[in-house]
C-alpha cells in the first residue's frame, strides 16, 4: 500500500502487513504511523471503529510477534530507486594497459626498487630453469647447421634437470637470476631503467614476449632509450586466468635499428699517417670497442674473463698463461673488440703509472701476440725499450691497430696469410696473385730483417 509521511509529505510503497506499525521516513527520518495514503483517521460508526482497532490490534501483536526488535529499530520503508548500468571501456590484452604489460611494468618497478621478494613470487623457477627458445622472436637461423654438430662425437652432453637439482641448488639458482634482473647501473637489463611505452610482440602456446621501451631512471647520464624484453608464461598453459602469469626470463632487447646505430658508432675514420722514419700507416683513434651487439651476455663476460686472466699475473708459470693464450685465440674474431679496449685501456694508464711500467709492457705483450696470431696482421707495434718502445712508439702502434679495425675487421673472416700493405704503402693494391704473393715475400723478409737488426 502506499503511504504519505505527514511531516514531508514523501511518499513510499509498503507491505499491507505493515498498516499501522511505525515507519521511518526515508527523506526526513520522521516516525509515524503508517496509514495507506488518504485514510481518515476516526469514523462515524463506533462498531466500525472497534472492528477497525481490533484488526490494528491484532495486526500489531502479529508483527511483536514476528519481529521483537520492530518497537526500538522502525521498519525502514524502501525507496524505489533507478539503476543504472556501468560501461566499462573496452582494453586491448596486448597494449600498454592490457594485463600481460601491467605485469611487465610491476616486476620492472620491483626490480627498480630492490623489491626482490616481489620479484621472487613472480618467478616461474622451473620453467625459466627450462626455457630455451629455438630461434629468436620465431625467426628462422640464419645459418645451416654445422655438419660437424651431427656427428655422434659432436652431440652436446645435456646440463642437469630441474629434478637433478637439490633444494640448495634451486634457491642458489633462483637467486642468481634475481640478482641479475636487479643489477645496478646503465649495463644492468631492468632495474636502471623506468618504460614508458611497450606492448605484447607475440603470445602463443600460454607464452607472451612484452617489449617495454624504457629511458634511463638517471637523466644526468644522457643514454639513448632502448628496451627491455620480458618473456610471461602461464602455468596453467594456454587458457590459464589473468592471475597465472608468471615470469621466466627478463633481458635487454636490441632493435635492429639500434643494432645498426651502435655498429655505426663502433667504427671510426683512420687517417693516414708519416712517422718520423717516412713510413706511411693508418691511424684511428683509441677507445673501449664493444663487442658485437648480438652476442650473448654470457660469452661477453667469458671472453673478458680470458682476457682479464691473461695479463692478471705477470709473473704466472709459462704454462698456465699459454694455456690462457691458447683459449683466447680460440675464441678468433669475437675476442679481438676486447683485446683492443683492454690495450688502449693500459696505454692510456702508462702515464699516471710509472712504477708499473714494467708489467704494463708485459702485458702488452700478451696482448699484442694474441692479436697477430688471431689476424695475421703487423703493425709497428714494439713493447721493448731496448727496440725502441718508448710510449709514443707503442700508441702509435695501437693506434695502427685500431685503423685495422676501423678498415678491415668488419670483413675479416680469418687470418691474414702475411703482411698488412699499410706497413708500406697504405694505398698499395697488387693487380695479380703473383704480385700480391712477392709483396707479401719482400714484407716478412724486411720485418725480419728489422728485428734481426734490432736484436744484434
Amino acid at each position: 500500500m502506499l503511504i504519505k509521511c505527514p511531516s514531508c509529505s514523501t511518499q513510499a510503497k509498503i507491505p499491507s502487513s505493515k498498516e499501522g506499525a511505525k515507519v521511518k521516513c526515508p527523506s526526513c527520518g520522521h516516525i509515524y504511523a503508517a496509514r495507506e495514503r488518504g485514510a481518515k483517521g476516526s469514523s462515524q460508526d463506533p462498531t466500525r471503529m472497534y472492528v477497525i482497532g481490533g484488526a490494528i490490534l491484532a495486526l500489531v501483536l502479529l508483527a511483536v510477534v514476528a519481529n521483537r526488535s520492530s518497537e526500538s529499530e522502525p521498519y525502514q520503508a524502501p525507496v524505489e530507486e533507478e539503476v543504472k548500468k556501468e560501461v566499462v571501456a573496452y582494453v586491448d590484452p596486448m597494449s600498454w594497459d592490457g594485463p600481460l604489460v601491467g605485469l611487465a611494468r610491476e616486476l620492472q618497478l620491483a626490480a627498480a626498487t630492490g623489491n626482490d621478494a616481489r620479484l621472487l613470487t613472480r618467478f616461474a623457477q622451473q620453467s625459466a630453469f627450462e626455457y630455451a627458445p629455438s630461434t629468436e622472436d620465431g625467426e628462422e637461423p640464419s645459418e645451416a647447421p654445422d655438419e660437424a654438430a651431427e656427428a655422434e662425437d659432436a652431440v652436446p652432453t645435456p646440463g642437469p634437470a630441474w629434478g637433478d637439482l637439490d633444494q640448495l641448488a634451486r634457491i642458489q639458482w633462483a637467486e642468481e637470476q634475481i640478482a641479475a634482473v636487479m643489477a645496478p647501473g646503465p649495463e644492468g637489463p631492468v632495474a636502471a631503467w623506468k618504460p614508458y611505452d611497450g606492448s605484447v610482440v607475440s603470445l602463443e602456446g600460454g607464452i607472451a614476449i612484452v617489449h617495454l621501451r624504457v629511458q634511463a631512471q638517471d637523466p644526468s647520464l644522457k643514454l639513448d632509450d632502448r628496451w627491455t624484453r620480458w618473456v610471461l608464461k602461464n602455468l596453467d598453459g594456454e587458457s590459464g586466468a589473468d592471475d597465472r602469469w608468471r615470469w621466466v626470463k627478463a633481458e635487454r632487447y636490441i632493435s635492429p635499428e639500434e643494432l645498426a646505430a651502435m655498429r655505426r658508432r663502433g667504427r671510426r675514420k683512420a687517417e693516414k699517417k708519416t712517422l718520423s722514419d717516412g713510413s706511411v700507416v693508418y691511424e684511428s683513434e683509441l677507445r673501449t670497442i664493444p663487442y658485437d651487439p648480438e652476442m650473448p651476455a654470457e660469452e661477453q663476460q667469458r671472453l673478458t674473463a680470458l682476457i682479464e686472466g691473461l695479463v692478471k699475473d705477470v709473473d704466472a708459470p709459462p704454462r698456465k698463461t699459454r694455456a690462457i693464450r691458447e683459449q683466447v685465440i680460440e675464441a678468433g674474431k669475437p675476442i679481438v673488440p676486447g683485446l683492443l679496449s683492454k690495450m688502449s685501456l693500459i696505454v692510456e694508464e702508462m702515464p699516471s703509472r710509472p712504477d708499473q711500467d714494467e708489467d704494463d709492457r708485459i702485458r702488452l705483450n700478451f696482448l699484442h701476440e694474441a692479436l697477430r696470431d688471431i689476424t695475421g696482421h703487423e703493425t709497428t707495434f714494439v713493447v721493448s725499450e731496448a727496440m725502441g718502445g718508448t710510449q709514443e712508439r707503442i700508441k702509435s702502434g695501437l693506434k695502427q691497430w685500431f685503423a685495422w679495425y676501423d678498415r678491415k675487421f668488419k670483413r675479416f673472416d680469418g687470418v691474414e696469410e702475411a703482411g698488412d700493405p699499410l706497413m708500406d704503402d697504405p694505398d698499395f693494391e697488387p693487380k695479380t696473385k703473383e704480385e700480391l704473393r712477392e709483396y707479401n715475400r719482400a714484407l716478412r723478409q724486411q720485418m725480419e730483417e728489422e728485428r734481426s737488426r734490432k736484436n744484434g
